[in-house]
């Protein structure tokens, strides 16, 4: 859990209402490599680094969002053991995170307007993320499945 709040946190760039940062990443692994009840987690830990970043406004969002995310990729992961996560199911995490931050902003900003560009970036950081997850995870979760 740890990784998620320090990668969220240190591997970040600020923007319009909030900051881009990679620890979708991490939020994507503990969907891979923890048992399903466990998943969820990753929604306090991504929690953890809006508190602590100064974004409490966006904390109850973060916590449902992420968690949710690793649900929907450990849902999968749980369906299908002994198969490799394919890159879409990672992609499938990423967008609903951006869809999800899009509709908090329009919430937050009480402005429908705000949809596509929080969207837009969010996107980005979900795809970038799940890119990199993909090739990471894959390698580890044989390595767990091992042991």
């Amino acid at each position: 859990m740890a990784m998620v709040t320090i990668v969220t946190m240190y591997i970040a760039f600020p923007i319009f209402q909030g900051y881009l940062n990679l620890g979708d990443v991490m939020v994507m692994g503990m969907a891979v490599l923890l048992p399903l009840p466990l998943t969820p987690l990753a929604g306090v830990a991504s929690m953890l680094a809006d508190l602590l970043l100064g974004y409490g406004v966006y904390a109850p969002f973060t916590l449902v969002i992420k968690a949710l995310e690793a649900l929907l990729i450990g849902l999968w992961v749980h369906n299908h053991k002994n198969k490799t996560v394919p890159v879409y199911v990672y992609l499938a995490g990423g967008l609903w995170m951006a869809l999800a931050y899009g509709l908090t902003d329009v919430i937050l900003a009480d402005n429908l307007g705000v949809f596509f560009l929080s969207f837009g970036y969010n996107a980005l950081q979900g795809i970038v993320c799940a890119l990199i997850a993909f090739p990471l995870f894959r390698k580890l979760r044989v390595f767990r499945d091992k042991i």
